[in-house]
C-alpha cells in the first residue's frame, strides 16, 4: 500500500501482541528532566542550609508537593558532583539527545571533560511540553502544556511555542496563566539567561513567568550572563540555548549538525574555563532527533472523515474523533500505520502514566484527541495546519530512545 509515496506493510498478519503493542514510558519518578530542578534545589538548600531566602523545610515542602509519587531520595540518581557545588549552571541544549550525543562524542572536546549519565525526557517530546517539565518540575498532567499542537476548545488549535490559534487565525490565545498555571521554579524566581526574541512570547510567559530574564542575541552574550551572575553570587542560573535543534530540524544529522555541536563544544569551553572554584555547570535537553528522509504520510480519507480535527505534532499525531467512530478509526489506523506507528487511545496513554500523574489528579483531557499514531520507525504523519518556513529533515515528539532519552552531563570547577 502506497500513502504519499510512502510503503506501507499491511498489518493483517502480524500478531496482536505485534500491533497493540506500547511505547516506553517516560520516567517522572526518578532519573528524568521534571526531577533536575527540584534535585539541584535540594542539594543548593542542604549546601548552603537555605536557598532563594527560604529554609531547607520550605524547599523540600514545595519540591515534594509539586509531583505525588516522588519519595525522600529523588536527587540519588543526579551526578556526585552536584553534592559538592556551591553553585550551579543548568544550561538547557534544545534538541540534543543522548544517542546523538554518543555518536559524535569523539569529535566534541570539551564535552570529554564532563561526567555523563542519560535520563528521561517526557511524553511528547517536543520542546514546549519538555521545556515547561523543566522549568517547573512537574510532569504534563499537571502544568498542562500536553503538545506542540494542543486543542483548548470546542475544535481549536492553538500553537504552544508562538502561542497563536493555528486553527483560527481569529481568535486570540488565551493567557499563559491560564493555559500553564504552574509557576516555574516553584516560584523562587532563579535569573535565567536566553534568547531576547523569545522573551516576551506566550510560551515564554508560560514556561519562565516570574524569573528575572537576562537576555541574549548571540551566543557569547549568553556565556557572558551566566559568568557575570555566577561572579556575583548567584546560587543558581538557568540558561537556554536552541542552536543545535534549529540545526536539525533544517539539515538533519549531516556535516552541518557536528558543526553545530563543534560550536556548542567550544561555548562549553568558555563557559567550564569562566566557572568560580565550586560553581557546577550541569546540561541537559529536552529532547533527541530522528531524520525523517520521506514527505509525511497523509491520512487515509477513511481516517479523515471520522476526525473532527487534528492535533500534536508529525511524529506524535492526534486524531480528535467523531462520536462513535473510535474503535473504526483505532481498527483502520492498526490496519495501514501499526507497522510504523503504535496506535494508543488516549485512556490507554493516561492510565499508562505517559504524561505523569497530576498533583490535582486531573489532566486536561481535552486537549488531547481520541487516538493518538506515535510514529517508531523514521516517519511522521501529516496535518496541513502544522506546516512551517521550510520542511524539517529532523523531526521529534515520538517516544523511540533517539527521541526520549537525553544526556544529563556534569562538570564541577
Amino acid at each position: 500500500m502506497i500513502s504519499n509515496g510512502v510503503e506501507l506493510e499491511s498489518t493483517a498478519e502480524k500478531s496482536p501482541q505485534q500491533i497493540f503493542e506500547m511505547p516506553p514510558v517516560p520516567d517522572y519518578l526518578g532519573p528524568g528532566i521534571t526531577n533536575v530542578v527540584p534535585s539541584i534545589f535540594l542539594h543548593l538548600a542542604r549546601t548552603h542550609g537555605s536557598l532563594f531566602s527560604r529554609s531547607m523545610g520550605e524547599i523540600e515542602e514545595k519540591v515534594f508537593s509539586i509531583n505525588p509519587g516522588l519519595t525522600p531520595d529523588l536527587e540519588s540518581w543526579v551526578p556526585e558532583e552536584v553534592s559538592q557545588a556551591s553553585q550551579i549552571v543548568l544550561l538547557v541544549l534544545d534538541g540534543l539527545g543522548f544517542t546523538q550525543l554518543a555518536r559524535c562524542s569523539d569529535a566534541l572536546s570539551n564535552l570529554s571533560l564532563f561526567s555523563q549519565r542519560q535520563i528521561s525526557s517526557v511524553a511528547p517530546t517536543t520542546t514546549a511540553t519538555a521545556l515547561t517539565s523543566i522549568s517547573t518540575g512537574a510532569t504534563p498532567a499537571t502544568h498542562g502544556l500536553l503538545g506542540y499542537r494542543m486543542r483548548l476548545e470546542g475544535d481549536k488549535v492553538m500553537n504552544s511555542l508562538s502561542w497563536s490559534m493555528s486553527t483560527d487565525l481569529d481568535s486570540r490565545a488565551p493567557k499563559p496563566e491560564d493555559v500553564q498555571p504552574r509557576i516555574p521554579f516553584l516560584n523562587f524566581q532563579p535569573k535565567v539567561v536566553t534568547k531576547a526574541q523569545y522573551q516576551h512570547t506566550g510560551f515564554t510567559k508560560a514556561h519562565l513567568r516570574n524569573t528575572q530574564i537576562f537576555d541574549y542575541r548571540l551566543p557569547s552574550t549568553m556565556v557572558d550572563h551566566v559568568e557575570e551572575l555566577l561572579h556575583g553570587g548567584e546560587a543558581f542560573v538557568y540558561a537556554y540555548y536552541e542552536g543545535i535543534d534549529t540545526v536539525a530540524h533544517e539539515y538533519g544529522l549531516s556535516d552541518c549538525y557536528l558543526e553545530e555541536l563543534r560550536f556548542v563544544d567550544y561555548l562549553l569551553g568558555r563557559l567550564i574555563s569562566s566557572l568560580p572554584q565550586g560553581a557546577l555547570l550541569l546540561v541537559t535537553s529536552d529532547h533527541g532527533q530522528v531524520e525523517v528522509p520521506a514527505a509525511p504520510i497523509e491520512l487515509d480519507a477513511r481516517i479523515l472523515e471520522s476526525t473532527r480535527v487534528l492535533s500534536g505534532e508529525g511524529r506524535f499525531r492526534w486524531l480528535h474523533v467523531k462520536g462513535g467512530d473510535l474503535d473504526k478509526v483505532v481498527e483502520i489506523a492498526n490496519e495501514l500505520y501499526g507497522r510504523d506507528a503504535w496506535v494508543v487511545t488516549r485512556d490507554k496513554l493516561i492510565q499508562g502514566g505517559y504524561y505523569g500523574s497530576s498533583a490535582e489528579n486531573r489532566i486536561e483531557v481535552s486537549r488531547l484527541g481520541e487516538v493518538a499514531l506515535i510514529a517508531k520507525t523514521n516517519v511522521a504523519f501529516y496535518d496541513p495546519a502544522d506546516t512551517g518556513p521550510y520542511n524539517l529533515v529532523c523531526r521529534h515528539g515520538s517516544l523511540t530512545e533517539d527521541e526520549l532519552q537525553v544526556p544529563l552531563l556534569s562538570y564541577l570547577a
